[in-house]
């Protein structure tokens, strides 16, 4: 995942986290992180409006009329929430929770847009490149004033992406991120839960939450574990096995799926549209911009506070605009409507629910991520798994924590205090150790687009001739297997090409992978071309020597 062109010894290292629901940033000096690993620093953004600071702010952008960046962050949501109130608001772009749309789109194309608040699109590239710029901005003035010489050469930059991504996705980040100010030398990307994995590697037991007592050698050599990465978007799995030199080897390749924090955000809300209906809270969406940012805060605050024992109602405190849309489209109260109801009462401009209500928001994301546990610990490489290492934003959640814990009562869970920051410091970590994960597992297969000999059971469609030998077009040569483990810097067996014609001066290579072990074509269904990943540079035996050649000619064979 690391350009080879980083600084090999940089002075600073920076990373960023882009995360679905929030994001920020932290940095090392390299003295600081030589004396102490965890020595990081980062930036207190103050959460708008509601009470509290943090290290990470909302992942949300806005732009002017002209499409211009304005803000990011809670900057961006109360500018935002100043235009709807003055109702000056409609001809601005405010994107929000917007990662997730590149999670979704496995191809990535370079002309991709995304959608704001009220359905008007700008160039995905353009929206992520300007989070970045502004990221990196305001890191480099915090650095500044701490009046210490470092250069912008003497910085390595760490990107941090989920792991479940696809090479595309990743590839459009790390272009976003050139875009956004970052040079591509300069540039390391970095898996979210490996990030993690460093971080709590080199934690001390004391700052280990629940289980740490008994899970002393949780990362001594030979031990596996799990990292479960629960985000505010996606739920990163993957199984990792500390190595004797105490470098981190995967066993298992990542996976997961869309089952983080957000997905209780839309429980809530199918809910009110249950209680409501669908009409009244589209047109609270629409009518009341402020008030249903308002209401989001209020459903990321609360869904961190309700408890798997709780007794007590769960109050939401909700816009009056919601009820007074309702009485308009309805023609009654909405506390009237909810007088039958023993498990929801309207009282003000709070809903207040019962318990078990609140508590059923978390069942769709909590049985998919235990399902999907289950299935990975049937796995033959995973046997012998004891301990689960639970990071990420969604993992502060108790009720998440105990979906987990009464899944695999048999399991120790680990789950650090910091564990909505585990990506953002192990990224930090991760830039000055890069070699720490020694193995992974391929997700793909990966090979090159070429032309063989054309043998019996090959389409007609693609046999040709060339020179007088009948060959088959588009073949996949494969390279590296799918589930394969892979050293970092291995080298693999040579494949050796060849032109097809004798007075060809040069040829191109494109790289494809597939989700098969053995694919047979290119243009199979489970192969992707890996764009921006195209080789120019190929070699050949002519005239009795091995040269180097480079051109855009997609004629290559293989014997």
């Amino acid at each position: 995942m690391a350009c080879a062109e980083t600084v090999s010894d940089p002075l600073l290292v920076a990373a960023i986290d882009f995360g679905t629901t929030f994001s920020g940033y932290a940095f090392a000096f390299k003295g600081d992180f030589k004396e102490d690993p965890l020595k990081i620093s980062g930036y207190t953004w103050t959460l708008g409006s509601t009470a509290g600071l943090s290290l990470k702010t909302p992942t949300c952008v806005l732009f002017d009329h002209n499409g211009d960046f304005h803000s990011f962050g809670a900057e961006a949501e109360e500018k935002y929430t100043t235009l709807a109130e003055d109702e000056a608001h409609e001809n601005w772009y405010f994107f929000r929770r917007f990662k997730m749309q590149l999670y979704r789109n496995h191809e990535i194309p370079r002309d991709l847009t995304i959608e704001d608040d009220k359905g008007k699109h700008l160039p995905a590239g353009k929206v992520i490149s300007a989070c970045i710029n502004y990221l990196r901005d305001h890191l480099m003035k915090q650095i500044a004033k701490k009046d210490l010489p470092v250069k912008k050469t003497e910085i390595t930059w760490v990107l941090t992406v989920p792991a479940i991504w696809s090479d595309p996705a990743k590839q459009f980040m790390r272009e976003a991120a050139v875009t956004g100010g970052i040079p591509n030398s300069q540039l390391m990307l970095a898996l979210e839960p490996e990030a993690a994995s460093i971080y709590c590697k080199h934690l001390p037991v004391e700052r280990l939450a629940a289980g740490a007592k008994s899970a002393l050698g949780a990362f001594s050599p030979g031990t596996k574990y799990l990292i479960l990465d629960a985000g505010g978007g996606t739920v990163d799995i993957t199984v990792q096995e500390v190595q004797t030199d105490g470098t981190i080897k995967q066993l298992y390749m990542a996976n997961g799926g869309d089952w983080g924090g957000t997905k209780v955000d839309q429980a809530f809300e199918e809910y009110l549209m249950e209680l409501a209906g669908p009409e009244t809270v589209y047109k609270f969406r629409d009518e009341d911009k402020a008030g249903h940012l308002d209401l989001c805060r209020e459903i990321e605050i609360k869904k961190r506070q309700i408890k798997p024992d709780q007794t007590s109602k769960v109050t939401f405190k909700v816009p009056i605009t919601l009820s007074e849309i309702f009485e308009r489209e309805k023609g009654t109260d909405f506390r009237e409507s909810l007088a039958s109801s023993k498990k929801v009462r309207w009282v003000g401009d709070k809903l207040r629910v019962d318990p078990d209500v609140a508590r059923g928001f978390f069942d769709n994301a909590c049985q998919h991520i235990i399902q999907h546990l289950n299935g990975i610990f049937d796995e033959a490489k995973v046997r012998g798994t004891n301990t689960i290492l639970m990071v990420g934003g969604f993992s502060e959640s108790p009720m998440l924590r105990d979906a987990v814990e009464k899944g695999f009562p048999g399991k120790t869970i680990i789950i650090p205090q910091e564990s909505g920051l585990a990506v953002l410091k192990g990224a930090v970590q991760y830039g000055y150790e890069p070699r720490i994960i020694s193995t992974r597992i391929c997700k793909v297969t990966y090979g090159v687009q070429t032309n063989r000999n054309f043998k019996k059971g090959d389409p007609e469609s693609k046999k040709f001739d060339a020179e007088g030998t009948i060959k088959c077009r588009d073949c996949f040569s494969k390279h590296v297997e799918i589930g394969q483990a892979v050293d970092i810097n291995e080298a693999f067996e040579e494949h050796v090409y060849y032109p097809l014609y004798s007075d060809q001066t040069g040829m191109s290579v494109p790289i494809y992978t597939s989700t098969e072990k053995d694919p047979r074509y290119t243009d199979d269904p489970s192969c992707r071309y890996l764009r921006g990943t195209h080789c120019q540079y190929a070699r050949y035996a002519r005239r009795g020597k091995t040269e180097k050649y480079r051109s855009n000619l997609p004629l290559v064979g293989q014997k």
